[in-house]
């Protein structure tokens, strides 16, 4: 099964190719607000370097939240349209377990953990493949809390400068900047079976939207 991956919840846009537990090609790139307009591009390199054709695309998958608002709408958007004229199915990825997919067997534990707004934070923990702590939006001190609960976790983050508590609570951290598109193809295939109907995928945030000044 040929899986095309997009992971669009972070800084990083992430796009991936995977086909019987393989990687064909992945990409990664800071594309700002220009998101939307060049993710199109972004997958037709992916697809370039593997030899593939968009036809030849028997699955979407995409990081569905939580993470940035905008970025989550145009990884779902593109991958739900692309499966739509297609005719296959798409599955939504917890975006703080593809994040942290690439290292998941060569860590433990890990509790990653991204930046929100008003000094909070969204954050899960995984025990290799296993959710231990379902993604959540926390502030600091209840992620610090959260982290006294797993003591063998390591934080991992691309945000740590933002949270001092973090820093200093004695905790190994991780600083990665961003999910592997590889990795995402790789989970995404591996989650087949809980694909969905394009129409049926939505963006998960957690938290309701900032509105004007409140919150920036």
């Amino acid at each position: 099964m040929i899986t095309l991956a997009v992971d669009c919840s972070g800084r990083w846009t992430s796009v991936g190719l995977a086909s019987d537990g393989a990687v064909l090609a992945e990409r990664s790139a800071m594309l700002g607000r220009k998101q939307s307009e060049e993710l199109p591009l972004l997958a037709e390199e992916v697809l370039k370097t593997a030899g593939v054709r968009l036809s030849d695309i028997e699955l979407t998958a995409a990081a569905a939240g939580p993470g940035s608002y905008t970025g989550i709408r145009a990884g779902v958007a593109y991958a739900a349209a692309l499966a739509e004229a297609l005719s296959i199915k798409v599955v939504p990825l917890p975006s703080l377990k593809v994040f942290i997919w690439d290292i998941s067997e060569s860590e433990a534990c890990v509790a990653p953990f991204f930046r929100a707004r008003q000094g909070h934070c969204y954050a899960a923990v995984y025990s290799g493949k296993e959710e231990l702590f379902s993604p959540a939006f926390l502030s600091e001190d209840e992620f610090v809390a959260l982290l006294d609960k797993f003591p063998d976790a390591a934080a991992v983050t691309p945000d740590i400068e933002r949270f001092a508590l973090v820093r200093e609570c004695g905790r190994r951290i991780i600083e990665k900047e961003s999910s592997s598109g590889g990795s995402a193809a790789l989970l995404g295939e591996a989650c087949a079976a809980s694909a969905v109907a394009p129409r049926s995928v939505r963006g998960v945030y957690l938290r309701a939207p900032d509105i004007g000044p409140v919150g920036r």
